[in-house]
């Protein structure tokens, strides 16, 4: 992995090598590369991570790692002497981790913090502060990156996290109402560009009810339940996300349609063997706090991976993103462009190249 992200790069030197310490990572998106991966082993840090892609990747590489929502809780049942997190970009998720390390570390043990300014750090140390007890020890660094440590000395009220890890049925428009949590992208909203696809999807000629439909980055089940509503008794949904996929088996589960839907964690579907004749996807664009090209680049392997000979494949994206290339440098054709300049985003219907 290519990415370089500064506040990782920086807190990974405050790992202590002594190799003696019961020491845990949480890493959400933003990425991790290999000579830190080799530095977890070697230093015996256990990673935890809501990234289904980042703990296969760090488990092929020798690290003890665990797929959760931000679990914190030492696999052996033991107290962390230290812990270490790269800020995320829901503060219900840093306010969990913050609230989770006092649960979790022992006494006088240390959370480690790192992040920019821009990205809420400096306010999160202080809230850090105040349910720790103590007052942290920051260092700052160029592009206002802040990395702070504090010992735990009293365990204060619960920062507010949403009550982070329950399902809640969110009313998202005037009609519709969906489980969901916070922890997944655009948790409490329906997407746009999700919206854009499922309203063109009646009118593409497509037999739903015909198709082996993959919902590929499914999110909390949007597009699923929509595909159902019109038909589909077929769907595997995949995510990447733990707190997507527990959404997702939610609102299938509650379908009042006879089919088969089944939600799992997986990386771009990698892990599906079958072909499907319709994919749906609204890929993410971000890694962290950054833009990716690398993800559109895997998505769309993936759609050609996972369509059948004769399938079809539907996926929106911003209109800055232009795909004619990634598709062409993958075998794949489109067939179809439909335009929304209202919400700036861009419909693709693809098929393998004839």
């Amino acid at each position: 992995m290519s990415d370089q992200d500064l506040a990782t790069s920086e807190l990974a030197q405050a790992i202590d090598k002594s190799n003696n310490l019961q020491q845990l990572w949480i890493a959400d998106e933003s990425p991790m590369p290999d000579h830190l991966l080799h530095q977890f082993v070697e230093q015996n840090v256990y990673l935890a991570s809501n990234r289904y892609d980042q703990v296969k990747r760090a488990k092929d590489r020798g690290v003890r790692a665990s797929f959760n929502d931000f679990d914190l809780q030492h696999p052996e049942q033991k107290l962390w002497d230290r812990i270490y997190f790269r800020v995320a970009k829901e503060k219900a998720i840093v306010h969990q981790v913050i609230n989770s390390a006092a649960d979790t570390l022992r006494d006088k043990g240390t959370l480690w913090l790192a992040g920019h300014k821009k990205e809420g750090t400096k306010t999160y140390l202080s809230k850090a502060e105040d349910r720790f007890g103590c007052k942290a020890m920051v260092k700052r660094g160029r592009d206002q990156l802040y990395v702070g440590h504090l010992d735990l000395y009293q365990k204060n009220l619960p920062l507010p996290d949403d009550d982070y890890h329950d399902l809640r049925l969110i009313p998202m428009s005037e009609l519709e109402s969906f489980w969901s949590k916070p922890g997944l992208y655009g948790w409490n909203k329906i997407d746009k560009g999700s919206q854009f696809l499922a309203d063109n999807l009646e009118g593409l000629n497509i037999s739903l009810a015909e198709s082996r439909i993959l919902d590929l980055g499914c999110g909390y089940g949007y597009l699923s339940c929509k595909a159902v509503e019109l038909g589909a008794t077929m769907i595997v949904a995949t995510d990447n996300c733990a707190a997507a996929v527990l959404a997702c088996n939610k609102n299938l589960e509650l379908l009042k349609t006879q089919g088969d839907f089944a939600c799992s964690a997986d990386d771009c579907a990698d892990e599906i063997s079958r072909k499907f004749d319709l994919i749906l996807c609204n890929p993410p664009f971000h890694a962290g706090f950054s833009i990716s090209s690398e993800l559109h680049q895997r998505f769309v392997r993936a759609i050609h991976n996972k369509l059948a000979d004769k399938g079809q494949a539907l996926v929106v994206v911003n209109q800055f993103l232009r795909l004619q290339n990634i598709c062409e440098e993958n075998g794949l054709e489109i067939v179809e462009r439909i335009r929304d300049n209202q919400h700036h985003f861009d419909l693709y219907r693809l098929q393998h190249r004839r």
